[in-house]
Protein backbone atom coordinates (compact mmCIF):
# COMPACT_ATOMS: atom_id res chain seq x y z
CA UNK A 1 0.00 0.00 0.00
CA UNK A 2 1.46 3.68 -1.20
CA UNK A 3 1.93 6.04 1.30
CA UNK A 4 1.08 9.55 1.16
CA UNK A 5 1.96 12.75 3.31
CA UNK A 6 -0.81 14.58 2.61
CA UNK A 7 -0.50 18.76 3.45
CA UNK A 8 -3.93 21.28 3.39
CA UNK A 9 -3.97 24.39 4.24
CA UNK A 10 -7.26 25.61 5.95
CA UNK A 11 -8.39 27.85 2.59
CA UNK A 12 -8.75 24.37 0.68
CA UNK A 13 -9.74 22.13 3.37
CA UNK A 14 -13.19 21.46 1.45
CA UNK A 15 -11.48 20.73 -1.22
CA UNK A 16 -9.49 17.47 -0.08
CA UNK A 17 -11.61 16.73 2.36
CA UNK A 18 -14.02 14.49 0.68
CA UNK A 19 -11.27 12.70 -1.52
CA UNK A 20 -9.38 11.93 1.42
CA UNK A 21 -12.56 10.53 2.90
CA UNK A 22 -12.33 8.11 0.54
CA UNK A 23 -8.37 7.56 -0.62
CA UNK A 24 -7.75 6.37 3.28
CA UNK A 25 -9.25 3.58 1.58
CA UNK A 26 -6.48 2.90 -0.82
CA UNK A 27 -3.28 4.60 0.36
CA UNK A 28 -1.64 5.08 4.15
CA UNK A 29 -1.76 8.85 4.35
CA UNK A 30 -0.10 11.21 7.10
CA UNK A 31 -2.46 14.51 7.05
CA UNK A 32 -1.39 17.96 8.24
CA UNK A 33 -4.41 20.22 8.28
CA UNK A 34 -2.91 24.25 8.55
CA UNK A 35 -5.07 26.19 10.81
CA UNK A 36 -4.39 30.12 10.02
CA UNK A 37 -3.89 32.49 12.86
CA UNK A 38 -7.18 33.81 14.41
CA UNK A 39 -9.08 31.46 12.15
CA UNK A 40 -12.45 31.61 13.84
CA UNK A 41 -13.96 28.48 11.70
CA UNK A 42 -14.30 24.82 13.65
CA UNK A 43 -12.42 22.70 11.24
CA UNK A 44 -11.72 20.54 13.31
CA UNK A 45 -15.40 19.95 13.76
CA UNK A 46 -15.66 19.94 9.76
CA UNK A 47 -13.14 17.40 9.74
CA UNK A 48 -15.43 15.46 12.07
CA UNK A 49 -18.35 15.75 10.59
CA UNK A 50 -17.28 13.98 7.35
CA UNK A 51 -14.50 11.81 8.79
CA UNK A 52 -16.09 10.39 11.87
CA UNK A 53 -13.30 7.53 12.24
CA UNK A 54 -10.00 8.41 10.80
CA UNK A 55 -8.96 4.21 10.94
CA UNK A 56 -6.07 2.76 10.80
CA UNK A 57 -4.73 4.29 7.58
CA UNK A 58 -5.34 7.83 8.22
CA UNK A 59 -3.80 10.18 10.92
CA UNK A 60 -5.06 13.40 10.92
CA UNK A 61 -3.05 16.28 12.75
CA UNK A 62 -4.11 20.03 13.08
CA UNK A 63 -1.59 22.31 13.37
CA UNK A 64 -2.44 25.81 14.35
CA UNK A 65 -0.48 28.81 13.20
CA UNK A 66 0.49 30.58 16.08
CA UNK A 67 1.55 34.29 13.95
CA UNK A 68 0.79 36.03 10.68
CA UNK A 69 2.28 34.33 7.65
CA UNK A 70 4.33 37.17 6.98
CA UNK A 71 5.84 36.93 9.99
CA UNK A 72 9.42 35.74 10.30
CA UNK A 73 8.77 33.22 13.01
CA UNK A 74 6.58 30.94 10.76
CA UNK A 75 9.66 29.93 8.69
CA UNK A 76 10.51 27.89 12.30
CA UNK A 77 6.53 26.65 11.93
CA UNK A 78 6.86 25.44 8.06
CA UNK A 79 10.34 24.07 9.07
CA UNK A 80 8.27 21.89 11.42
CA UNK A 81 5.53 20.88 8.93
CA UNK A 82 7.51 19.48 6.20
CA UNK A 83 10.20 17.84 8.36
CA UNK A 84 6.93 15.98 9.97
CA UNK A 85 6.11 15.35 6.69
CA UNK A 86 9.30 14.01 5.71
CA UNK A 87 9.39 11.76 8.85
CA UNK A 88 6.73 9.83 7.66
CA UNK A 89 8.90 8.68 4.44
CA UNK A 90 6.24 8.50 1.98
CA UNK A 91 5.64 7.89 -1.23
CA UNK A 92 3.84 10.80 -2.41
CA UNK A 93 3.94 13.78 -1.06
CA UNK A 94 0.90 16.23 -1.86
CA UNK A 95 0.73 19.68 -0.93
CA UNK A 96 -2.41 21.93 -1.26
CA UNK A 97 -1.64 25.26 -0.47
CA UNK A 98 2.10 27.33 -1.13
CA UNK A 99 2.53 28.48 3.13
CA UNK A 100 3.63 31.48 1.41
CA UNK A 101 5.68 33.28 2.01
CA UNK A 102 8.11 30.74 3.28
CA UNK A 103 7.09 27.82 2.77
CA UNK A 104 7.46 27.10 -0.69
CA UNK A 105 11.54 27.55 -0.97
CA UNK A 106 11.46 25.17 1.55
CA UNK A 107 9.44 22.78 0.44
CA UNK A 108 11.78 23.01 -2.67
CA UNK A 109 14.54 22.72 -0.71
CA UNK A 110 13.79 19.70 1.18
CA UNK A 111 11.35 17.36 -0.02
CA UNK A 112 12.63 15.33 -3.38
CA UNK A 113 10.92 17.18 -6.71
CA UNK A 114 10.09 14.05 -8.46
CA UNK A 115 8.06 12.88 -5.21
CA UNK A 116 5.83 16.26 -5.14
CA UNK A 117 2.25 16.56 -6.21
CA UNK A 118 1.58 20.43 -6.29
CA UNK A 119 -1.81 21.09 -6.40
CA UNK A 120 -2.09 24.49 -8.11
CA UNK A 121 -5.75 26.51 -7.44
CA UNK A 122 -4.81 29.12 -9.87
CA UNK A 123 -2.37 28.38 -12.67
CA UNK A 124 -3.38 31.95 -14.08
CA UNK A 125 -4.68 34.41 -11.45
CA UNK A 126 -8.17 35.93 -11.40
CA UNK A 127 -7.86 39.97 -12.89
CA UNK A 128 -8.64 42.02 -9.65
CA UNK A 129 -7.47 39.17 -7.31
CA UNK A 130 -5.57 40.21 -3.72
CA UNK A 131 -2.18 40.55 -3.81
CA UNK A 132 -1.83 39.09 -7.74
CA UNK A 133 1.35 39.79 -8.07
CA UNK A 134 2.71 37.84 -5.57
CA UNK A 135 0.36 34.86 -6.31
CA UNK A 136 1.57 35.16 -10.32
CA UNK A 137 5.42 35.08 -8.86
CA UNK A 138 4.52 32.51 -6.50
CA UNK A 139 2.99 30.46 -9.39
CA UNK A 140 5.64 30.61 -11.75
CA UNK A 141 8.12 29.39 -8.68
CA UNK A 142 6.21 26.20 -8.26
CA UNK A 143 5.87 25.38 -11.53
CA UNK A 144 10.12 25.61 -12.12
CA UNK A 145 10.43 23.86 -9.04
CA UNK A 146 7.83 20.72 -9.47
CA UNK A 147 6.77 18.23 -12.10
CA UNK A 148 4.24 16.46 -10.62
CA UNK A 149 0.84 19.19 -11.22
CA UNK A 150 -2.71 19.13 -9.95
CA UNK A 151 -5.33 21.42 -11.84
CA UNK A 152 -8.74 21.74 -11.21
CA UNK A 153 -10.04 22.35 -14.46
CA UNK A 154 -9.90 21.90 -18.45
CA UNK A 155 -9.22 25.63 -18.56
CA UNK A 156 -6.47 25.72 -16.01
CA UNK A 157 -4.96 22.28 -17.77
CA UNK A 158 -5.01 24.37 -21.21
CA UNK A 159 -3.54 27.56 -19.34
CA UNK A 160 -0.67 25.36 -18.21
CA UNK A 161 0.01 23.39 -21.52
CA UNK A 162 0.46 27.58 -22.76
CA UNK A 163 2.95 28.35 -20.04
CA UNK A 164 5.13 25.43 -19.54
CA UNK A 165 5.62 21.41 -20.97
CA UNK A 166 7.03 18.72 -19.92
CA UNK A 167 4.19 18.34 -16.74
CA UNK A 168 2.17 15.44 -15.11
CA UNK A 169 -0.46 16.85 -14.97
CA UNK A 170 -3.83 15.34 -12.80
CA UNK A 171 -6.48 16.92 -13.97
CA UNK A 172 -9.51 16.32 -11.87
CA UNK A 173 -12.57 18.79 -10.88
CA UNK A 174 -13.18 20.14 -7.43
CA UNK A 175 -15.16 18.00 -5.60
CA UNK A 176 -18.78 19.04 -4.65
CA UNK A 177 -18.36 21.01 -1.69
CA UNK A 178 -21.48 19.61 0.87
CA UNK A 179 -21.73 21.86 4.56
CA UNK A 180 -24.29 18.87 5.61
CA UNK A 181 -28.02 19.24 5.53
CA UNK A 182 -29.82 22.44 6.58
CA UNK A 183 -31.05 22.69 10.35
CA UNK A 184 -34.50 23.27 9.70
CA UNK A 185 -36.33 23.95 6.42
CA UNK A 186 -35.92 27.13 5.31
CA UNK A 187 -37.27 28.38 2.39
CA UNK A 188 -40.16 30.62 3.03
CA UNK A 189 -43.67 29.65 1.92
CA UNK A 190 -43.91 32.56 -0.09
CA UNK A 191 -43.94 33.74 -3.58
CA UNK A 192 -40.67 35.39 -3.08
CA UNK A 193 -37.77 34.60 -5.75
CA UNK A 194 -34.45 34.87 -4.04
CA UNK A 195 -31.01 35.56 -5.09
CA UNK A 196 -28.28 33.79 -3.54
CA UNK A 197 -24.46 35.50 -3.74
CA UNK A 198 -22.31 33.81 -0.75
CA UNK A 199 -18.10 33.72 -0.41
CA UNK A 200 -15.66 35.81 -0.11
CA UNK A 201 -16.21 38.99 -1.74
CA UNK A 202 -13.30 40.03 -4.04
CA UNK A 203 -13.10 42.73 -6.84
CA UNK A 204 -13.29 40.22 -9.32
CA UNK A 205 -16.39 38.67 -8.56
CA UNK A 206 -18.23 41.92 -9.57
CA UNK A 207 -20.57 41.91 -6.49
CA UNK A 208 -21.62 45.36 -7.45
CA UNK A 209 -23.24 44.11 -11.00
CA UNK A 210 -25.88 42.21 -8.79
CA UNK A 211 -26.37 45.04 -6.71
CA UNK A 212 -27.37 47.03 -9.09
CA UNK A 213 -29.32 44.79 -11.28
CA UNK A 214 -31.19 44.45 -7.96
CA UNK A 215 -31.47 47.82 -7.88
CA UNK A 216 -32.79 47.99 -11.41
CA UNK A 217 -35.45 45.20 -11.17
CA UNK A 218 -36.46 47.76 -8.22
CA UNK A 219 -36.76 50.38 -10.40
CA UNK A 220 -38.85 48.54 -12.61
CA UNK A 221 -41.40 47.61 -10.25
CA UNK A 222 -40.78 44.51 -9.29
CA UNK A 223 -40.77 43.57 -5.39
CA UNK A 224 -41.44 40.01 -5.12
CA UNK A 225 -37.46 39.26 -5.02
CA UNK A 226 -34.53 39.32 -2.66
CA UNK A 227 -31.31 39.61 -3.45
CA UNK A 228 -29.21 37.77 -0.83
CA UNK A 229 -25.45 38.74 0.00
CA UNK A 230 -23.54 36.46 2.28
CA UNK A 231 -19.53 36.54 2.64
CA UNK A 232 -17.07 38.71 4.34
CA UNK A 233 -15.34 41.82 2.99
CA UNK A 234 -13.10 44.46 4.59
CA UNK A 235 -14.20 47.19 2.31
CA UNK A 236 -17.83 46.46 2.44
CA UNK A 237 -19.09 49.89 4.16
CA UNK A 238 -16.47 52.12 2.15
CA UNK A 239 -17.18 50.07 -1.11
CA UNK A 240 -20.58 48.49 -1.91
CA UNK A 241 -23.26 50.04 0.76
CA UNK A 242 -23.42 53.41 -1.15
CA UNK A 243 -24.80 50.89 -4.05
CA UNK A 244 -27.71 50.01 -2.43
CA UNK A 245 -30.13 52.24 -2.82
CA UNK A 246 -32.86 49.91 -2.11
CA UNK A 247 -32.55 47.78 0.85
CA UNK A 248 -35.90 46.25 0.99
CA UNK A 249 -35.20 43.64 -1.73
CA UNK A 250 -31.51 42.74 0.26
CA UNK A 251 -30.67 40.53 2.43
CA UNK A 252 -27.35 41.23 4.09
CA UNK A 253 -24.87 39.10 6.23
CA UNK A 254 -21.26 40.64 5.45
CA UNK A 255 -19.02 37.97 7.64
CA UNK A 256 -17.54 35.04 7.33
CA UNK A 257 -20.14 32.44 7.31
CA UNK A 258 -19.62 29.48 9.79
CA UNK A 259 -19.39 26.22 8.03
CA UNK A 260 -22.96 25.18 9.72
CA UNK A 261 -24.76 28.37 8.02
CA UNK A 262 -24.14 27.47 4.66
CA UNK A 263 -26.94 24.94 3.73
CA UNK A 264 -29.42 27.35 5.04
CA UNK A 265 -28.23 29.85 2.64
CA UNK A 266 -28.57 27.45 0.30
CA UNK A 267 -32.05 25.64 1.25
CA UNK A 268 -33.83 29.30 1.04
CA UNK A 269 -32.47 30.29 -2.33
CA UNK A 270 -33.88 29.79 -5.51
CA UNK A 271 -30.73 30.87 -7.53
CA UNK A 272 -27.04 31.09 -7.12
CA UNK A 273 -25.34 34.44 -8.94
CA UNK A 274 -21.82 34.39 -10.02
CA UNK A 275 -21.38 37.88 -11.41
CA UNK A 276 -17.55 37.55 -12.21
CA UNK A 277 -15.20 39.35 -14.43
CA UNK A 278 -12.19 36.78 -14.16
CA UNK A 279 -12.21 33.17 -12.34
CA UNK A 280 -10.03 29.92 -12.41
CA UNK A 281 -12.17 27.97 -11.12
CA UNK A 282 -15.05 28.54 -8.33
CA UNK A 283 -15.55 26.28 -5.44
CA UNK A 284 -18.63 28.49 -4.95
CA UNK A 285 -20.26 26.51 -7.51
CA UNK A 286 -19.46 23.11 -5.92
CA UNK A 287 -21.43 24.31 -3.58
CA UNK A 288 -24.34 25.28 -5.49
CA UNK A 289 -24.42 22.05 -7.51
CA UNK A 290 -24.05 19.91 -4.16
CA UNK A 291 -27.27 21.74 -3.42
CA UNK A 292 -29.24 21.78 -6.54
CA UNK A 293 -29.23 25.37 -6.97
CA UNK A 294 -29.47 26.68 -10.51
CA UNK A 295 -26.57 29.04 -10.80
CA UNK A 296 -26.65 32.66 -13.35
CA UNK A 297 -23.23 33.46 -14.74
CA UNK A 298 -21.49 35.33 -16.23
CA UNK A 299 -20.63 34.16 -19.94
CA UNK A 300 -16.86 33.94 -19.30
CA UNK A 301 -15.40 30.74 -21.22
CA UNK A 302 -14.51 29.42 -17.53
CA UNK A 303 -17.93 28.08 -16.86
CA UNK A 304 -18.57 26.33 -19.83
CA UNK A 305 -17.25 23.09 -18.25
CA UNK A 306 -20.48 23.14 -15.97
CA UNK A 307 -23.30 25.72 -17.04
CA UNK A 308 -25.20 25.16 -20.32
CA UNK A 309 -27.40 28.04 -21.24
CA UNK A 310 -31.27 27.01 -19.92
CA UNK A 311 -30.00 23.28 -19.31
CA UNK A 312 -27.60 23.56 -16.37
CA UNK A 313 -28.23 27.00 -15.99
CA UNK A 314 -28.34 31.04 -17.14
CA UNK A 315 -25.74 33.18 -18.68
CA UNK A 316 -25.57 36.93 -18.96
CA UNK A 317 -23.42 39.33 -20.61
CA UNK A 318 -19.83 39.71 -18.88
CA UNK A 319 -20.06 43.16 -16.58
CA UNK A 320 -23.15 44.38 -18.13
CA UNK A 321 -25.63 44.80 -15.08
CA UNK A 322 -28.39 45.45 -17.39
CA UNK A 323 -28.43 41.95 -19.01
CA UNK A 324 -27.92 40.68 -15.47
CA UNK A 325 -31.06 42.38 -14.84
CA UNK A 326 -32.98 41.24 -17.66
CA UNK A 327 -31.88 37.87 -16.88
CA UNK A 328 -33.27 37.91 -13.29
CA UNK A 329 -36.08 39.49 -14.90
CA UNK A 330 -36.54 36.32 -16.93
CA UNK A 331 -36.53 34.01 -14.29
CA UNK A 332 -38.74 36.00 -12.19
CA UNK A 333 -41.47 35.69 -14.86
CA UNK A 334 -40.87 32.47 -15.34
CA UNK A 335 -39.97 30.82 -12.32
CA UNK A 336 -41.99 27.88 -12.00
CA UNK A 337 -41.25 26.13 -14.88
CA UNK A 338 -37.44 27.14 -15.73
CA UNK A 339 -36.31 26.26 -11.98
CA UNK A 340 -37.43 23.39 -12.04
CA UNK A 341 -36.07 22.37 -15.07
CA UNK A 342 -32.81 23.80 -14.67
CA UNK A 343 -32.80 21.72 -11.03
CA UNK A 344 -33.59 18.46 -13.13
CA UNK A 345 -30.68 18.84 -15.22
CA UNK A 346 -28.52 20.13 -12.86
CA UNK A 347 -28.97 17.27 -11.22
CA UNK A 348 -28.23 14.79 -14.37
CA UNK A 349 -25.21 16.57 -14.74
CA UNK A 350 -23.42 16.19 -11.58
CA UNK A 351 -24.70 12.42 -11.81
CA UNK A 352 -22.78 12.12 -14.73
CA UNK A 353 -20.09 14.24 -14.81
CA UNK A 354 -19.19 15.29 -10.89
CA UNK A 355 -19.52 12.34 -8.70
CA UNK A 356 -17.03 11.74 -6.06
CA UNK A 357 -16.59 8.24 -7.22
CA UNK A 358 -15.13 9.44 -10.51
CA UNK A 359 -12.69 12.32 -9.04
CA UNK A 360 -11.19 10.00 -6.88
CA UNK A 361 -10.87 7.27 -9.46
CA UNK A 362 -8.40 10.42 -11.05
CA UNK A 363 -6.24 10.69 -7.89
CA UNK A 364 -6.09 7.12 -7.91
CA UNK A 365 -5.11 5.95 -11.24
CA UNK A 366 -2.78 9.38 -10.97
CA UNK A 367 -0.87 8.10 -7.73
CA UNK A 368 -0.54 5.08 -8.64
CA UNK A 369 1.57 5.77 -11.86
CA UNK A 370 3.85 8.05 -9.95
Amino acid sequence: MKTISWITADCFLDVDLPVISRLKNHYRIYWQIIISHSCGIDYRGFVKMQIPEAGDNLEIVFVDEKHRRRDPRMLVSDYGIIRRARAFKPDIYYVSGFMLPWGLPLLRIMLPADKVVMACHNVSTPKGATKSGLAEMSMRFALASFKNIQVFSKGQHEVLDSRCSGKNVLEAPLALKDFGEPRTREKADDDIVRFLNFGIIRDYKRVDLLIEAGCLLFERGFRNFRVLIAGSCPEWDSRYAKLVRHPEVFELDIRRIPNEDVPGLFARSDYFVMPYQDIAQSGALTVAFQYNLPPIVSDIPQFREFVEEGVTGLYFKSGDAVSLADKMQYVIEHHASVHSSLKVNQAAFVRDNLSLDSIVARYRAYFDRL
